[in-house]
This record gives structure tokens, sequence and C-alpha cells, in this order.
């Protein structure tokens, strides 16, 4: 009988509302329990006769924030003496919970719709002491103790491939996140800090494309969803004890749990169930390597440095030529380690040859479990003078991280056959000898042609223009001596030399990130950003890249007096583009977004400048 009468007076508010209320009103009302006890979770809710553009103000400065803010939506319809009439309402609601006794206000909520901002009216709640599993008399609900977690529940844990590596080895280093049952409504990381690694080359490895491995592992007795963050190919640069920097993140897990509540209607639709939202910052362990020096006996003269294990191999583009024409040579070294500590290589030329300077490309690739690929050295040789010529075979060698042992790789001797080619025969010597050209004609015939004599003109010595001229580089010469002098003042300041270029050097890299995105490159492109931003910020407040970090930013740029939107810009940019980078599903609009969002940061920056 009960619920009819509660029924029958909410259908006689709707009817009244219809009737009395005009349909284009705009309305902004919040609610809640008027009384509620300690521990117990409520909902606060903010209904709008139309949907909301955004939430500008709410202050729940006495509650605990659990979840929110979820959104629902009811339409109805009527038809009064032939005119229908439809309603709808928006309400957005938050779970909160008290955690001290007393009488709060829950001030007036300010929603934007539209271009217009509404004002809800405040909300009192009085907050009882009781126990966290209480009951309450009518429709209230009874509700256990909330849940919680906490870094046992969820946490990072950092693995390395191996302990005692040799300077210049491939280390691989697998962040992992453990997640407990108790998460049972889904999580998200909304914020990424992978700082760098002091002391190492480092590579990020996997497909960003793809979806993070995930397992099951049993820990201490619980069990954990297992799921693989990030895997990192690391190359130690030195001997001694190195330390990897842990890796930090931003978790919100969504608990969801069951209360019980004698109003039927509630648990009709759904209201037996609870949701809330926990944040948890988590930071991995660090890992120490103890890494070895290489061995000194048995090391080749022409050691590279470099370990793994490696092929090379060269190639002539065409083997007969004429004088002054170009040929190519190309040597690639193909294997797995770190490719690009190879800066270039010993090949002895003919000193017929003029030889440029080598053309290094990488294939580098990281979406596997390791660092594999080619670095390929293309030189442009152009023969002087006709003959027959050999380049003797091109040595390299590196430590085999197979056998450890050192290994040299030699190429077969290459011929070139040089006929002469037309015109004068202009021959030189390789300019890594000597810069000397010899003509094909090295005496010239005497010209027998009559020229004309002319008269001898006046004399110009003493004349004004001849002091003109006589001290014009006297003057030239102390302009350039006060230049020069004004230029290595301002070289000795190279924060205001980094500071001028800041801005230059920030847009160029932007354009950079700009063909990128019309590429759909997406690891690359968010590279690119995470380096304008850092580069910027280095170059603009002096600030040592090492320095910069996640933890260090807000410190270090208020002591440059950046105001607080300024460092929560560049923080929020940099956390968006790192959940952006391992964001599954289609990262188009997202990547846009950066984009515009690093744009318009460095420009408020130099306004401000």
């Amino acid at each position: 009988m009960n619920a009819f009468f509660n029924l029958l007076k909410v259908n006689i508010i709707i009817l009244f509302t219809i009737f009395v209320s005009p349909s284009n009103a705009q309305s902004c009302k919040a609610t809640a329990p008027s009384q509620i006890s300690v521990g117990q979770a409520f909902n606060y809710s903010v209904v709008l006769d139309e949907k909301a553009t955004k939430i500008v103000s709410v202050n729940f400065d006495h509650f605990d924030v659990l979840g929110g803010p979820n959104q629902s939506f009811s339409s109805s319809m009527s038809m009064i003496n032939g005119q229908t009439t439809q309603s709808k309402t928006y309400t957005y609601s938050y779970t909160l919970r008290a955690s001290k006794s007393g009488t709060y206000t829950i001030p007036a909520a300010i929603v934007q719709v539209g271009k217009q901002q509404l004002k809800s009216n405040s909300v009192t709640i009085s907050v009882s002491e009781a126990p966290a599993n209480s009951q309450k008399r009518g429709n209230q609900t009874t509700t256990s103790s909330v849940p919680n977690i906490g870094h046992e529940d969820v946490f990072v844990k950092a693995y390395a491939s191996k302990s005692n590596p040799y300077v210049g080895e491939e280390v691989i280093v697998t962040h992992k996140m453990y997640v407990g049952q108790q998460v049972n409504g889904g999580y998200q990381i909304t914020g990424v800090n992978a700082p760098s690694q002091s002391g190492f080359w480092a590579y990020t490895l996997g497909d960003p494309n793809q979806n993070a491995p995930e397992s099951v592992e049993t820990v201490n007795g619980k069990r954990y969803s297992v799921v693989e963050i990030r895997k990192t190919a690391l190359f130690p640069q030195q001997s001694g004890k190195l330390t990897v920097t842990p890796f930090e993140l931003d978790f919100v897990g969504r608990l969801i749990y069951s209360v019980r509540s004698n109003d039927p209607w509630d648990n009709f639709f759904g209201g037996g169930q609870r949701a809330r939202d926990v944040d948890l910052k988590l930071k991995s362990n660090s890992i120490t390597l103890n890494v070895k020096k290489l061995p000194e006996p048995n090391q080749p003269d022409d050691f590279s440095g470099v370990v793994g294990h490696f092929t090379m191999k060269s190639n002539l583009s065409r083997t007969e030529l004429k004088t002054n024409d170009a040929v190519n040579l190309t040597v690639t070294i193909t294997g797995n380690g770190n490719l690009q500590y190879i800066d270039n290589l010993n090949v002895d030329f003919p000193a017929d040859f003029d030889v440029t300077d080598p053309k290094i490309t990488d294939n580098i690739n990281s979406l596997g479990n390791t660092v594999s690929g080619s670095r390929t050295f293309e030189y442009v040789l152009i023969p002087r003078s006709e003959g027959n010529f050999a380049i003797a075979p091109i040595s390299f060698s590196f430590f085999d991280i197979k056998s450890h042992s050192y290994k040299t790789l030699k190429t077969d001797s290459l011929f070139i056959k040089v006929e002469k080619g037309s015109g004068d025969g202009i021959t030189s010597v390789s300019s890594r000898q000597r810069d000397i050209k010899v003509l094909g004609n090295d005496i010239r015939f005497i010209k027998t042609d009559g020229k004309a004599f002319h008269p001898k003109r006046d004399a110009f010595f003493a004349t004004p223009w001849y002091f003109f001229f006589l001290f014009l580089p006297f003057f030239f010469f102390v302009l350039f001596i006060l230049i020069w002098r004004k230029k290595i003042e301002e070289n000795k300041n190279l924060a205001l030399i980094k500071n001028k270029k800041a801005n230059k050097v920030a847009r160029k890299r932007l354009k950079r990130a700009s063909v990128l995105l019309s590429a759909n490159k997406k690891e690359e492109f968010y590279v690119e950003i995470s380096q304008v931003l850092w580069g910027y910020m280095s170059d603009k407040f002096h600030i040592p890249l090492a320095q910069l970090s996640m933890e260090t930013v807000t410190m270090r740029l208020k002591e440059k007096q950046l105001s607080n939107e300024a460092i929560q810009d560049f923080v929020a940019t940099l956390e968006q583009c790192e959940y952006a980078r391992f964001a599954p599903g289609d990262s188009s609009q997202m990547m846009h977004h950066l984009y515009d969002l690093s744009h318009q940061f460095i420009t408020k920056i130099e306004k401000k400048s």
C-alpha cells in the first residue's frame, strides 16, 4: 500500500510539473540525503533539463569523493488536449562519504549549459556518529564498510634479463603491473613517468599498436592479473654499479561493492550496488646492475666498442667506369646489439680517388624482444686517373656476446677498372692526401693575336679616392673587431643564447611532429612531442635535461617563477602524451589534440616572456 501511494505521489508531481512549468525553463537542482552516518556512502546529484557542457564548480570539502560524476538521462512524453509535451532530465551524480560527524553544507554547484551558466541550490547534510555497519529505518540504505585497496593489492615490479652484463651488452628490463582481484570494476592508467636512464642507451621495445601481454600469477598466496606495461633495452655505457631508475605511473581502480536496501524500488533499479574509484601512485623497484669491463687481452686495435653478434657485407654499384664518373661503395653491418654506436669504418681508398664522407642509414627494429637491424655506410668515389685499382678488405671488430670473445669481420677485396674519360682529363689527388689539380694541358700557348694599346691614364696615387680606398679596409677591420667582441660577450651567456633560440628550435621540431602526424606514425610522433616539450623547457629556463623529470619539474620551474597554470599545462600535456602512447585503439584524434596543446603551450609561454 505504501509503495502504491509513493508511486501515486510521483505521478502527481510529474503531471504538476507538465502543466505548471514552462517547457523552455532551464532548471538546476542539487539533491542529497539530509541525514547520514559517518562512513556511509551516499549520492549527491545535480539534475538539469538540458545536457551540461561541463561542470564548472562543485565543492565537497567535508566529504570523500568515492566516484563520479556519473551521467544518466531520462525522457518522458505526454499529450494534453491534442498537444504533445516532452521533458528530458539529465542527472550528474557523485558517490560521497563523510569521515567526521557534524552538520555540513555543500555549496551551490555551477554548471555550464551551452553559453549559459546555471547555479543549483546548496544542500545541508547532518552527519551522525554511527558504526560502519549501520541500518536506517524506512527507505534508508544499509551498507557494509566501503572497500579499499592499497599498494599490496596493486603494484609495479621491474625485472632485468641479467644482473652482470658487459659494457655495451644489451639488458632487457621488463616492468609488470600486478592488479589484485579486489579491483573488480576495471582500471585505467592516467599518467606515466618513465625517467631517463643515466649511464645507459635506451630503446623502448614492442609494438605500441598491439595490446599489452597479460597473464595471471600468484604472489604470496594472492592471485593477480599481470600486465606487461613496458619492455626496455638498455645498453650500459660504463663499468661499475649502475642503477635503473624506478618507473612511475598513476593508477585509478574501480571497486564494485554490494549494499542492502529496505526500499524495493532502489533494489529494482540496481540500487544494491555501488562503485568507488581509488587513485594510487605506483612506483616500481630500482635495479642495480654490476657492469663488467670488456676483457683487455686479445682486444683488436680496430675494436669498435660494439657488443653483440653481427655480420658484414660490402658492394660496389659498378666495377667499370671512366675518369670523373662516380661509383658508390656500400658497407652494411647487420645483427643484434647497439648498432648506432658504430660511427665510422676504416677503409683504405686508392690515392687517385676523391671520397665523400659516408652517408649513414639506420634500419633499427625495436618491435620485438630485442634491438636488431642494420647500419649502412655509403661512400661516393670519383676516380681522377685511369687504371686498375683495388680497395683492400674492410675490417670490423666487435665483442661477440655468444662466445664471450673478440671477433673480426672482413670483406673481400674490391676491384675497379677506370678508363680515360672525355674532356681535358683533369686529375686530382684525393682531398685526404693533398689538394692538387693538374690540368691536361700543363703549358698554355703564347697568344699571337694582336691587342690595341690604350693611352696611359692620369695617376691615381695621392688622390682623395686613393686615400679613401686606402683607409677603407682599416675602417672595416675596426668595425669587425667591435662586432666580434660583442658576439663573444653574448656567447658567454649560454642561458641567453638557448633562451633566444628556444622558440625557434621548438617550432622547427613541431614541424617535424606535424609531418609525423600527417603520416600517422604514432610512436615517432609521441617521442617527437615529448622531446619538443622537454627541450623547450630546458632551453627556455636553462635547466639541464638530466634534471628534468615529473618529480623535479614543478620545483625547478617554480624557482624560475613560472606560473602554476603553465606548469600544470606542461605536466598534463606530457602525461597525456605518455598515456596516449600506450593506449589501445585509434589515436588519431588524440594525436591532433596533443599537437594543438603543445603548440598552444609554447605560444602562451612566449607571449608571457
